[in-house]
């Protein structure tokens, strides 16, 4: 008897030959690669800040003390303190994020940028409000502190003034006292 074979799915492929599929099909010069590039830009237009932030809120509740202790002390380059340690954690949680918010603005997608920028930063709003890691003990200040940093690396992406008003008043709404970094 022979078993019956499993059919294959996306899933079963590694994360490198989702990508080669995907660029593939997207390449093709027919109603497929059409669809393909439909569906990638349908995605990338749906930029949910209450996704964005719910997401920056998970990666920041993974940080690990453990992973901040390991790099702090002293070392053969000297010492580094805990709440450096933090920052630097931090920094490497976000990156992501703030690469996909300068893309999207290099991409000419301004909206989604203020959209995705505005999740990102209702994240670590949130998150400093709500959140007991164990982590912020090491650097209390460290998520206020990105928040502006996010903050100013979107007002460098986008500098109208009709941008900054709009920011600050959604801060105002959703990140109440912390809108006062717009300026």
């Amino acid at each position: 008897m022979s078993k019956k074979r499993k059919a294959s799915s996306v899933n079963d492929l590694r994360p490198v030959e989702q990508t080669m599929v995907l660029e593939t099909l997207a390449a093709r010069n027919d109603a497929v690669g059409e669809a393909v590039r439909e569906e990638i830009e349908r995605l990338l237009a749906a930029v949910d800040p209450e996704s964005i932030a719910g997401e920056v809120q998970v990666d920041l509740e993974l940080i690990d003390t453990d992973t901040i202790e390991d790099r702090s002390g002293t070392d053969r380059y000297g010492y580094t303190a805990p709440d450096e340690a933090a920052w630097e954690v931090l920094e490497e949680a976000l990156a992501s994020y703030l690469e996909r918010m300068k893309w999207y603005h290099s991409a000419g997608r301004d909206g989604a940028c203020d959209a995705y920028a505005f999740g990102v930063l209702r994240g670590l709003f949130v998150f400093h409000h709500e959140s007991e890691a164990e982590w912020t003990e090491l650097a209390p200040d460290d998520v206020r502190e990105m928040f502006g940093s996010v903050l100013r690396e979107w007002r460098r992406l986008r500098k109208g003034t009709a941008e900054l008003d709009a920011m600050r008043d959604q801060l105002a709404t959703w990140c109440p006292g912390w809108e006062r970094d717009v300026t």
